[in-house]
């Protein structure tokens, strides 16, 4: 009974933790560009960072999807328009690495613009589907350990213990780019919500088949 007690106030404490976030990026997020630059080389792009006392810091908002993909465990999947960022498309190498299983949606249109790190990781063994239409895959959706997707994985590889995890999504107007992440009005939502991670994992597992034979690989680059 005490261990059960224990356990109940463990799994309490851990989900007032999970994140609940938004992140807004704005013409305030630049003003602090020129002080990074200096201090971590110009060109760079690190995920992490000192303290800024900048409240709108965009480097600051990057390395907190950065740091939510580096939290993965088993399994990333995201739906997005267009992806050039060097930041992320680090982070997802970093999770390639750690054994994370990655897949990608994205435009059809926009999978082989210049700068797209979607190519480079399709070049690395990430599976892209994306949709032959005149319409755009305009969403921008990130599922980190989605449950419905850790159980296929367990299922797939049927390991001795399954490592603990929680579903996170990343959602809002931001396109991984850039203009988006430092030029643009955007907001992004991070959250541990259950019911929003589950419905955001729920539309990509059906877009995921219903793209199923349209594998970017299969399309040559226009």
């Amino acid at each position: 009974v005490i261990w059960k007690l224990v356990q109940c106030s463990r799994s309490k404490r851990e989900k007032a933790s999970r994140v609940h976030e938004v992140i807004v990026f704005n013409e305030l997020g630049e003003i602090c560009a020129a002080a990074h630059m200096r201090n971590n080389g110009i060109g760079s792009q690190k995920p992490h960072m000192s303290p800024c006392c900048n409240a709108h810091c965009s480097l600051r908002n990057v390395a907190k999807i950065a740091e939510q993909i580096d939290r993965a465990v088993y399994s990333i999947d995201l739906a997005i328009f267009t992806f050039s960022s060097l930041s992320l498309a680090d982070a997802l190498k970093r999770a390639l690495q750690r054994g994370v299983i990655i897949r990608i949606i994205s435009d059809g249109e926009m999978v082989y613009c210049t700068g797209s790190q979607i190519t480079m990781l399709a070049q690395l063994g990430v599976p892209v589907r994306v949709p032959i239409t005149t319409n755009l895959m305009h969403n921008k959706f990130c599922i980190i350990d989605g449950v419905e997707r850790v159980e296929e994985i367990r299922l797939l590889r049927k390991p001795k213990w399954m490592r603990p995890c929680y579903s996170i999504v990343i959602s809002g107007s931001l396109n991984w780019t850039a203009q988006g992440l430092g030029g643009n009005w955007e907001n992004c939502i991070i959250t541990a919500d259950e019911k929003l991670t589950a419905t955001f994992q729920a539309e990509f597992q059906r877009m995921w088949r219903a793209f199923g034979k349209t594998e970017a690989s299969r399309i040559q680059p226009k």
